[in-house]
């Protein structure tokens, strides 16, 4: 198995690809039509950081797929918008998890979820659909705001929508997300086992929480501020309610296992199915989380598992939920120190244009699990 095998290996090759820069550009000679928009590939497909540096993407790396590298080719600006939708997910699961045993934790490097994407468990299954979901939000949003060539606004939805309101303005581009990301994105899935099924479900699962939270939005119009009528389009969500919902759905997730339809008139494709492991339960929605192995102990580090422990994490010495010493801390107990801290206080803007603060410093009192 290769340094990149590790799943969701296209996480980490396509941050390094935004991030590093290469030496040469990469020509795209494919034309034609792809999902019914028309292919508008430029000759190279080049990003630009804050620094103004051209970013390109170097075909001779094998970092992503030829698949992956050829959707990023039929798409200029697209690389950046993926990689900013996976800075954006592995935030947003930072930020899901900083109070509980597993917190997300990253590391540079190639494995940048580290060994807990080689298990089946609810951890994995919320990495796969955060990530998903991080590329399909900001795919969609990218293309109403004109960032990538090859697509636009949703302007399916216009002309009439009610008694007091009208379809229009710019509709971010969900069906365009949800398609990129799914051939993008489930094309590092190989296999046809249990991991292969819980992966594409999970992926799967984070972009139809994009989809199921979008939400109308309308601008009114009339005279003197009245509300004559709207015009209304439909906004993603945040990334932060899909966080909310997909960590939710962790908390709810299924245990599944091979679907056995106990025939042998069955074919492959139907054998290729999750159904809960207990028979009492409901097979998983498209909307849930499924994994089908118990999650490691996170209390203690463990080389083998990839887990870092609790130890030195700080906890909340007056909560008795998930970020309380009790629980944080997996009954071994917690230490408290103080800690002076000088901040800014009292601030002042003064006309014109500046602001004066005072320094005001404070007694902090943290608690640290042992």
């Amino acid at each position: 198995m290769g340094p990149w095998a590790l799943l969701p290996s296209w996480v980490s090759a396509t941050l390094l690809l935004a991030l590093t820069s290469l030496p040469a550009a990469l020509a795209a000679n494919s034309s034609g039509r792809w999902w019914g928009i028309v292919n508008v590939a430029s000759s190279t497909n080049l990003l630009t950081d804050s620094k103004s540096l051209q970013l390109v993407l170097e075909p001779s790396l094998q970092l992503l797929s030829r698949k992956q590298r050829r959707l990023i080719r039929q798409n200029p600006g697209i690389l950046h918008s993926v990689s900013g939708g996976l800075q954006s997910a592995v935030r947003e699961c930072k930020w899901q998890f900083r109070n509980r045993r597993w917190n997300c934790p990253t590391a540079p490097g190639p494995h940048l979820f580290g060994k807990i994407v080689n298990r089946g468990c609810r951890e994995t299954a919320f990495i796969f659909a955060i990530t998903s979901a991080g590329v399909t939000h900001s795919v969609a949003r990218s293309c109403s705001e004109g960032s990538i060539e090859s697509c636009t606004c949703d302007y399916r939805r216009r002309g009439p929508g009610g008694p007091d309101w009208h379809w229009g303005g710019c509709s971010d581009n969900i069906d365009f997300g949800r398609l990129f990301g799914r051939e993008f994105v489930d094309s590092g899935e190989k296999g046809r086992d249990l991991r292969f099924l819980m992966n594409l479900h999970n992926n799967e699962a984070g972009r139809t929480i994009v989809f199921s939270e979008m939400r109308q939005e309308c601008k009114c119009h009339g005279m003197s501020g009245s509300c004559t009528v709207r015009t209304c389009w439909m906004r993603l969500p945040t990334l932060r309610a899909v966080g909310d919902v997909l960590r939710d759905r962790f908390d709810g997730a299924s245990r599944v296992l091979y679907g056995n339809r106990g025939s042998n008139r069955a074919s492959r494709a139907e054998l290729l199915r999750l159904e809960p492991e207990d028979p009492a339960h409901k097979p998983p929605s498209p909307h849930d989380l499924v994994y089908f192995e118990k999650s490691p102990n996170f209390c203690t580090y463990s080389g083998r598992l990839g887990t870092a422990g609790t130890a030195g994490r700080a906890c909340n010495s007056s909560s008795p939920a998930l970020d309380g010493c009790e629980l944080l801390c997996c009954g071994r107990g917690h230490r408290t120190r103080t800690q002076r801290v000088t901040e800014r206080c009292n601030c002042t803007f003064h006309w014109c244009c500046h602001v004066s603060c005072r320094n005001c410093t404070h007694t902090r009192v943290l608690h640290e699990c042992l």
